[in-house]
């Protein structure tokens, strides 16, 4: 391929990166108020949290019971503070907080 293909090909790329970045913000007015976007609105951000939490648990060795107390205790803490606060940012922040604390010893 020559330079000039390369070339067009970025652009194509830039240009559909950009309108489907874009695409949210043009059609808002239109999709805003359907009730199946409201439903994905409420419940798409648990259902995120729910496979990541997954995810972070199964990625890891339990070879011993012992072996994943750093991350019970983070997820823990996500959920006391998720249901004491109702803020996902603290929540998240907290337990990642608490994870990384507890891995790397920083209190040994």
């Amino acid at each position: 391929m020559s330079e000039l293909d390369y070339l067009i090909a970025a652009l194509i790329m830039a240009a559909v990166t950009f309108g489907l970045r874009a695409f949210p913000f043009v059609a808002r007015g239109f999709i805003a108020h359907h009730k199946r976007i409201q439903i994905l609105g409420r419940r798409l951000p648990v259902a995120m949290m729910v496979l990541l939490t997954l995810y972070a648990m199964n990625v890891h060795n339990w070879s011993q019971p012992s072996d994943g107390y750093a991350q019970l205790l983070a997820v823990a803490v996500v959920a006391i503070l998720q249901l004491w606060r109702g803020q996902a940012l603290l929540s998240i922040l907290s337990g990642t907080l608490v994870y990384m604390t507890l891995v790397n010893a920083w209190l040994v």
